[in-house]
């Protein structure tokens, strides 16, 4: 069975995640979760990974932009195109906790 892990929130909730992808949240604390689910292979952790908003683009409109980049007839030629996300981090380096 694949390992998934569990992740306590405060005020008696938990997120569950598979390591790469969050997969539910839950109004019970881990001790209540890891009873109500004994059969899993639970690792309660305090680390989850970014939500997929911020972690992809939007997916239809990736193949666009690599397809004109460079292009002097578009308006989204290397980084001249404003981001959809002003404040979004552009390197994951860079971003805080």
């Amino acid at each position: 069975m694949r390992q998934l892990f569990l992740v306590p929130t405060g005020d008696d909730k938990c997120v569950t995640h598979d390591g790469h992808v969050q997969m539910g949240s839950f109004n019970h604390s881990v001790e209540k979760h890891l009873e109500l689910c004994p059969e899993q292979d639970w690792q309660v952790t305090y680390w989850m990974p970014d939500p997929l908003g911020l972690r992809y683009k939007r997916a239809n409109f990736q193949h666009t932009m690599k397809a004109n980049e460079g292009s002097a007839r578009t308006d989204n030629a290397g980084d001249s195109r404003p981001r959809d996300f002003p404040d979004q981090a552009t390197n994951r380096l860079e971003r805080t906790l």
